[in-house]
């Protein structure tokens, strides 16, 4: 056990490494090395537990999970027939990482308490590093039109941290601040109260109104279960505050609140997932080949330039579900979120979190990326009752 708890801490120190290093092995196949220590980790754990020959105790979780993974993979063998082999085994990995993630959920759960209270403090280091990082890319690198390059959205004068995308950071940054924030309310502690403006500030400068929206949602609902509503209404005058100052340079398209290219791009891959999920309402197109039926449909040019990072989904995790798994697969999806909120509704910062995380989810992908993932399994997990 302790093997495992030193690997779950690299794997936490991972996660400030962002999009920054990426191994590409070819045939659309990239792996970071979050994703790598993740695996490595989950492996060790399956092998600990068959050594053991302990049983999963989390089991209410644990078969909606289990669901899901079965059905990602049955929509895959059932659409194999327009997928290349490279293609299938890309997809089937993309399907194998997210369950590697959740098992990080299973994992903290046989851990002890001494070592759970510690996570904690785990999660305010690297959630401070990766805002810290953030504040530096946005003095040092706020001009990313480099990156346009490799695939990457020209984001200028935002903050974007080590993940590359001021959305992405955004909603990581308000995940951090609910989880601060909640500790300042709990301890005091002026430490906590000072990353928690610090983080504050980081989400005003993604200029992502995805983040700004669950930073309201989110918040609004953490100050309402804790009882401290004036906080509600603190928030709100520094929101409104803050639009005031920036809205002066709101003449610079990236950083315009009110910007409409892209909520045409975003209604415009909607579209295109709705027809897409018509032609395939059951099992959809399989899970994470959404990049393929896009090229399939026309929707994508394979021929272009410059490949996009977006092409392998559609801002809006419900629909990403439904287009890759069908109604089966959103089935499964919806009953693990069912289970979780049933549990954790009367924790403040894991109900807060989640119905916040939701709402960022219809304007991105979030459910799905990576350090979100890994960020709420562990969140559930420190939290889980023994």
């Amino acid at each position: 056990m302790d093997l495992l708890k030193r690997l779950f801490i690299i794997v936490l120190f991972l996660i400030p490494l962002g999009e920054i290093v990426r191994l590409d092995f070819g045939n659309e196949i990239v792996v970071k090395p979050l994703d790598i220590a993740v695996g490595l980790l989950f492996i060790s754990w399956l092998i600990f537990k068959f050594i053991k020959k302990e049983k999963i105790k989390q089991k209410y979780i644990l078969f909606p999970v289990i669901a899901f993974a079965t059905v990602g993979g049955l929509s895959l063998l059932i659409n194999s027939f327009n997928l290349s082999f490279h293609q299938f085994f890309a997809s089937g990995m993309y399907l194998v990482r997210s369950v590697a993630y959740a098992g990080a959920f299973f994992l903290i759960g046989d851990f002890d308490r001494d070592f759970k209270r510690k996570i904690d403090n785990l999660l305010l280091t690297i959630g401070t590093l990766v805002v810290g990082l953030g504040y530096l890319q946005y003095i040092f690198y706020s001009n990313a039109k480099s990156l346009l390059y490799f695939g990457w959205d020209e984001h200028m004068y935002r903050m974007f941290s080590t993940f590359l995308d001021p959305n992405f950071a955004g909603i990581f940054f308000v995940l951090f601040f609910l989880f601060a924030i909640n500790l300042f309310l709990k301890k005091k502690n002026i430490m906590v109260g000072l990353i928690s403006i610090f983080t504050l500030g980081a989400i005003f400068l993604t200029f992502s109104r995805s983040a700004l929206i669950m930073l309201i949602v989110g918040s609004s609902l953490l100050f309402m279960f804790t009882n401290k509503k004036k906080m509600i209404i603190v928030l709100l005058s520094i929101i409104v505050l803050v639009l005031a100052i920036s809205s002066k340079f709101f003449n610079i398209e990236n950083i315009n609140l009110f910007r409409v290219v892209s909520t045409e791009a975003r209604l415009e891959t909607a579209g295109n997932a709705i027809k897409i999920i018509q032609d395939n309402p059951f099992f959809g197109v399989g899970f994470n080949t959404y990049r393929y039926a896009q090229l399939r449909y026309g929707f994508r040019n394979d021929n272009a330039l410059i490949v996009s990072h977006a092409d392998s989904g559609v801002d809006n995790s419900f629909l990403f579900v439904l287009a890759t798994t069908g109604i089966i697969g959103i089935s499964s999806y919806l009953l693990l979120w069912f289970r979780i909120l049933k549990r954790y509704w009367t924790v403040p910062v894991i109900a807060s979190s989640v119905l916040g995380l939701f709402i960022s989810s219809f304007f991105i992908n979030s459910l799905f990326y990576p350090p979100i993932m890994l960020w709420m399994w562990i969140l559930l997990a420190t939290t889980e009752r023994n």
